[in-house]
């Protein structure tokens, strides 16, 4: 992973976000993020999936989504996405992201 021992995590580049997966997209979980993320842009671009369609509904209702998006996130359909590299939501080799997912299957996110 180019990563060395005692690395300080500031000195390792982030090329992207992910908020999400079925265990770290709930609803609590969202609306956390959104308070970080209101009122500000991201750096890097992100993806936020909601872990399941009655959380994203929800979000949705609460007007998360527009927090994410107006921070400059995509807000992506909920279930499974960059954990598990389905719909194309995947890192290309070298890339890093940071992630609320606890699950990170081999190659994902870097």
């Amino acid at each position: 992973m180019g990563l060395r021992a005692g690395q300080p995590i500031s000195e390792i580049a982030i090329d992207s976000i992910f908020i999400g997966s079925c265990t770290n997209a709930r609803i609590e979980d969202l609306r956390a993020a959104a308070a970080i993320f209101k009122g500000r842009k991201s750096k890097v671009p992100g993806l936020v999936s909601a872990g399941s369609t009655l959380v994203q509904r929800q979000a949705e209702q609460e007007g998360l989504d527009r927090i994410f998006t107006e921070a400059g996130l995509e807000w992506g359909a909920s279930g499974c996405s960059m954990c598990a590299s389905t719909n194309g939501d995947m890192l290309q080799p070298g890339q890093r992201a940071a992630s609320t997912t606890n699950r990170n299957f081999k190659g994902r996110q870097g």
